[in-house]
């Protein structure tokens, strides 16, 4: 549906998937950086940016240190700041992939995300998909929680002038909705709108959700 109207650019984070590992500790504003590397690279002047989840997080850094290169924005089910219970998620996240396996931590994600119905109409799929568990994506994964740990956001969302559309699962599990609030809040020139479902809305929900993105973005 996006490349209808744009052309798309996805990437993975530094120490992930086939992208190099950091040269400095991970944290939202070297993920920035390292987005603003790949964007002059390719020489893409400006763009609209969507993050979900900590990509989410990334994009509220890049958005606030780089607003010349930034057209409109899309937060999903994402935050600035963290309680308790969401660094806890993180901590227990960290065990189930160190002791167990990162299969079992996605499947786990899965079962906290998603509704009970998606669920039982996916297990199959699900169950049979592989996951590897080898020592560079474990390393790659727990150095993403390395930055999620650090999340600290708030001085940048009132730096953070575009166009902004937050959306957010009403039974968000995994991120708390008043955290989409505090955003909204705090981030001038905001549009919320909330959905049925929970982390995984976009995902359950995705021509509804699509819809309204690419209205925003193209309007």
């Amino acid at each position: 549906m996006y490349k209808k109207h744009f052309s798309i650019l996805v990437f993975d984070n530094l120490g992930s998937g086939k992208s190099d590992e950091p040269k400095d500790a991970n944290s939202m504003e070297l993920f920035a950086e390292n987005t603003l590397e790949i964007l002059d690279l390719l020489k893409i002047k400006r763009t609209h940016i969507v993050g979900k989840s900590m990509g989410g997080m990334i994009a509220q850094v890049l958005c606030a240190k780089y607003p010349r290169y930034i057209n409109k924005l899309v937060l999903g089910c994402t935050a600035a700041s963290r309680d308790n219970v969401g660094k806890e998620i993180i901590a227990i996240a960290k065990k189930i992939a160190k002791n167990v396996g990162l299969k079992e931590l996605w499947f786990n994600a899965l079962m906290l995300g998603y509704s009970r119905n998606y669920i039982m109409r996916n297990f199959k799929e699900y169950r049979n998909t592989e996951v590897l568990t080898n020592k560079k994506n474990l390393d790659g994964y727990l150095k993403q929680c390395e930055a999620i740990d650090k999340l600290n956001n708030i001085k940048y969302l009132p730096q953070i002038k575009c166009e902004t559309l937050i959306v957010y699962g009403k039974n968000d599990l995994i991120v708390d909705v008043t955290k989409s609030h505090e955003l909204a809040k705090l981030i001038k020139n905001t549009q919320t709108i909330s959905f049925p479902g929970g982390h995984g809305f976009w995902k359950e929900n995705r021509d509804l959700v699509d819809q309204e993105i690419i209205e925003f973005l193209i309007n």
